[in-house]
């Protein structure tokens, strides 16, 4: 109806509203009317994710190992996120972009690097019994991360 639309989010889902290339409403869990001709919607969740994850990786006596767990994080700094990331919605409310799907992916690529250099040193017998050890590491590394921290990104949770 002349381009009047009605959008209603989600306690987890911050909104930004851009018009004229400003934003001028901003929040969680917002519910507005709007012009879509004219208007730019984004909505970051705020909810936690979980990405699941299997790597190969190989020991210091050169023995393949298999990695499995799985990283819990959140989007803490939803405004931080969506200036580097696209976040805008059409007025179906799907993402424009694939930048939602792959945080979860960029996550999981930061997390098979410090695993790789936390399990490469390490013989066989002594990277098995030392999955604590890795847990520890790999989640300090992601948590002092600059790239994630540009983002916006938490990191909540590790288990292997």
């Amino acid at each position: 109806m002349l381009g009047i639309q009605y959008v209603k989010a989600s306690p987890t889902t911050y909104v930004v509203q851009f018009k004229g290339g400003k934003a001028v409403r901003e929040g969680a869990g917002l519910s507005f009317f709007y012009y879509a001709p004219s208007t730019t919607l984004v909505m970051v969740p705020l909810g936690s994710a979980e990405v699941p994850f299997v790597f190969n990786e190989t020991t210091a006596d050169f023995q393949t190992l298999t990695v499995q767990g799985q990283l819990t994080y959140r989007i803490a700094q939803p405004r931080r996120a969506a200036e580097l990331l696209d976040y805008s919605v059409a007025p179906g409310g799907k993402y424009r972009s694939e930048d939602p799907t792959q945080l979860g992916e960029r996550l999981l690529h930061a997390t098979q690097i410090l695993t790789r250099v936390a399990l490469g040193p390490l013989p066989l017998k002594q990277a098995l019994a030392s999955a604590e050890a890795l847990v520890l590491s790999v989640l300090a590394g992601l948590r002092a991360s600059d790239t994630l921290a540009r983002v916006g990104v938490e990191i909540l949770g590790l288990s292997i």
